[in-house]
C-alpha cells in the first residue's frame, strides 16, 4: 500500500514559527508531526510514501534522509515543486508516483483514526475517489447524499468536515483540472460526472495543528490523556517551536 503527505505549504497561520521551520515538522511533545504520521502508515502496512516540498524543503529532506535511515523498510519519495502549487497541482506534479490507489493526508492532521481502514473503504468501493469525513463545527461544508458528496457550501448542521484524509486513484489524477486548490477542483470533475465516495465516521480524535492555538491544544489533550495517538508522545514539554 501507499500513500502521499502533503507538506509543502508554508504554514502562513503558525507565523513566526513556521517561517523557519515546515508545519509537518513541528514537534508534537518533542516528536515532529511528520514522524507520527510516518509511524501510523508504516505500523499499518503503508510501505511506499510518496512527500511534496517546497517551503523550506531542506529540511524536509534532511528529516526523510534521517527517518529512512531509522526505518530502512519504508521508501519515501519526495516530490519538490518549483513554485507552490496547492493541493491538486501537487497531486498533478506527482503523477508518476499515483500509479496505484493511494491515501493521501494533509501534513498537519493528527488523529488516532486508523488509516488502513479508511483506505480499505476505497478498495471494497473502487470509486474513482474517497473522501474521509467527520463532524467538526465551523467546518461542516460537505454534503453527502446516499454515500456519495453531491456538493461543497457553507457550514451547516446537516454537512460534514473533510479531514484532510482522502484515497485517490490513477484515473483521478489524470482527470484533475489546472486548478490548485481542492474544492474547485473537486466541484468540477462532480459537474462533469465523476464521483466522489464519502466514508463518514464520529467518535475518534482529529485535530488540524495549523494555528499555535490548535497546535498547543493538541500538545495538551494528549498530555491530559483526553486524547491517545498512536505514536504520539503521551509525555514531554509543551511549547512552540524557539
Amino acid at each position: 500500500m501507499q500513500a502521499f503527505v502533503l507538506c509543502a505549504g508554508r504554514g502562513k497561520r503558525l507565523r513566526p514559527y513556521s517561517d523557519h521551520l515546515p508545519k509537518p515538522l513541528f514537534s508534537i511533545l518533542g516528536k515532529p508531526l511528520l514522524a507520527i504520521i510516518l509511524d501510523q502508515l508504516v505500523s499499518q502496512g503503508f510501505n511506499r510514501i510518496g512527500l511534496n516540498a517546497w517551503h523550506l524543503k531542506e529540511r524536509l529532506l534532511e528529516f526523510v534522509k534521517t527517518y529512512t535511515k531509522r526505518v530502512p523498510a519504508i521508501k519515501i519519495e519526495v516530490f519538490e515543486e518549483p513554485e507552490l502549487l496547492g493541493t491538486c497541482g501537487a497531486l498533478r506534479n506527482a503523477t508518476e508516483f499515483f500509479s496505484e490507489p493511494t491515501l493521501v493526508i494533509n501534513g498537519d492532521i493528527l488523529t488516532n483514526f486508523p488509516l488502513r481502514v479508511v483506505y480499505e473503504a476505497f478498495i471494497r468501493e473502487t470509486p474513482p475517489c474517497l473522501m474521509f469525513l467527520h463532524r467538526y463545527p465551523g467546518l461542516n461544508k460537505v454534503r453527502i447524499e446516499n454515500g456519495w458528496i453531491r456538493g461543497f457550501g457553507d457550514d451547516s448542521e446537516e454537512g460534514w468536515a473533510y479531514t484532510g484524509i482522502q484515497v485517490v486513484s490513477p484515473e483521478w489524477i489524470r482527470v484533475l483540472p489546472e486548478d490548485r486548490e481542492l474544492v474547485s477542483a473537486y466541484e468540477k470533475l462532480l459537474g462533469r460526472g465523476y464521483g466522489i465516495k464519502a466514508l463518514v465516521a464520529t467518535g475518534f480524535y482529529w485535530r488540524d495543528i495549523g494555528t499555535p492555538e490548535n497546535y498547543l491544544k493538541a500538545q495538551e489533550e494528549i498530555l491530559s490523556g483526553k486524547a491517545h495517538v498512536p505514536h504520539a508522545p503521551c509525555k514531554g514539554k509543551i511549547s512552540l517551536p524557539a
